[in-house]
């Protein structure tokens, strides 16, 4: 057993050292008790380096932040942490027409537009060119499916909505017009427009109109088609006619009465004034019809 010796006073004792066996100091660490022990000089290590510890935590807490923001710096620009990049929609949008421009069937000019996908798509950015796919084999006016799809290692796919205006110059009505109406070249123009919901039902030369009748009424600007109009009634039921027969050795013309209403070509019933017979004939133009 060994005596610890601490180099502190009593409290109005002579200036001398003395051993230390069991008392309370007069120091700095007079709030530790030792006992007449071994493990003294343990005690005061022990307590010596919580006093050090106490003066460095400020330094080491330092340390430790530091340690934390290096921690975080290698974690972000690390290849291995790289910020996610997204597909840009723009680079979407541009295959979407390029495709349609490569497959129209049409030979006039058109407009294509790619309706916008939601702003907050995030598509992983594709590492291999992007391909774009449909569901139809020809691609034609109006809205139209294509489907965009990256075969990387992160696969995606996804269909846009495309509207094509395809333009043509068709036959339009400068005047409104009545049904059963005869329209003739006053009442037409020639302009450029969208036809791409008419579904093919329009016309284009003026001949194809003039002279014909309106199927309906329809108001200035309208669109003609062929639906539109319908070949006028050249005879009308009960109408005086003249009865046309031709054959290379003989020609006969005789009175008839129109038993209906026809137009230009259409086979109708006639009724021979002079024998009473019903009989059939092509009408050629007013007043006659032809027999063969």
């Amino acid at each position: 057993m060994h005596t610890t010796r601490h180099l502190c006073r009593r409290k109005g004792a002579h200036s001398a050292p003395y051993p230390i066996t069991s008392l309370r100091l007069n120091c700095p660490f007079n709030h530790i008790h030792f006992a007449r022990t071994s493990n003294g000089l343990h005690n005061l290590a022990l307590i010596m380096l919580k006093r050090m510890y106490q003066v460095l935590k400020p330094v080491l807490s330092m340390i430790k932040n530091s340690f934390v923001v290096l921690a975080l710096a290698l974690g972000v620009f690390t290849p291995g942490h790289a910020e996610q990049k997204f597909q840009s929609l723009d680079s979407i949008y541009e295959l979407v027409k390029d495709t349609v421009a490569r497959n129209i069937n049409t030979s006039a000019e058109y407009e294509i537009s790619v309706l916008p996908l939601d702003s907050l798509l995030k598509l992983p950015e594709c590492t291999k060119p992007l391909e774009a796919f449909t569901t139809t084999n020809s691609i034609k006016a109006g809205r139209t499916s294509i489907g965009v799809r990256c075969n990387a290692e992160k696969k995606w796919s996804i269909f846009t909505s495309a509207v094509i205006k395809v333009y043509e110059n068709v036959i339009i009505l400068t005047q409104p017009v009545q049904r059963g109406e005869i329209i003739t070249g006053q009442h037409l123009s020639i302009e450029k427009r969208d036809v791409s919901r008419l579904r093919g039902d329009f016309v284009t030369q003026t001949e194809q109109v003039e002279n014909k009748q309106a199927a309906r009424q329809m108001p200035a600007g309208a669109i003609l088609g062929l639906r539109s109009f319908i070949e006028p009634r050249l005879i009308k039921r009960g109408d005086k006619i003249i009865i046309s027969a031709i054959q290379p050795a003989f020609a006969i013309r005789m009175n008839g009465v129109a038993m209906m209403d026809g137009t230009k070509g259409q086979l109708i019933r006639i009724k021979n004034e002079n024998s009473g017979r019903i009989i059939n004939a092509t009408v050629i133009e007013p007043g006659l019809v032809s027999v063969k």
